[in-house]
């Protein structure tokens, strides 16, 4: 992980955090992310999976959501008023953590809104 992560990334531990504040969440059924991460490739943010609920999640800057239709992408869109559970920073190991980073923090955590909507369409 960079040493410049954004200050809302947590430490230590996971923490439910607000989206829409610093970005807003997408989250897919795990099938759907892991070939929407095939398409992005290193253009993908990163991403945190969560192994019970079989989900991925990007973050993409706050607002950027807004006009989605989620029910056309099969997409959970996380904006203002929900919240997100956003593992520590160094929960990177999936045999230790049910949710962690599967692609780990950078400097700003976020992914392109239209390069993941694109992604998004194509893998569904």
């Amino acid at each position: 992980m960079s040493e410049t992560a954004p200050s809302w990334l947590p430490s230590g531990f996971g923490a439910i955090l607000p989206s829409g504040r610093w970005w807003d969440a997408v989250r897919v059924p795990s099938f759907v992310g892991t070939r929407a991460v095939g398409v992005l490739r290193e253009r993908s943010g990163p991403v945190v999976e969560d192994q019970f609920a079989r989900t991925m999640t990007w973050f993409v800057p706050a607002g950027a959501t807004a006009g989605w239709d989620a029910g056309l992408l099969g997409v959970q869109i996380l904006g203002r008023g929900l919240a997100l559970l956003v593992p520590a920073a160094d929960a990177l190991d999936s045999r230790r953590f049910v949710v962690w980073w599967a692609i780990p923090p950078n400097a700003t955590c976020l992914t392109d809104p239209d390069a993941l909507r694109g992604a998004l369409e194509q893998a569904r």
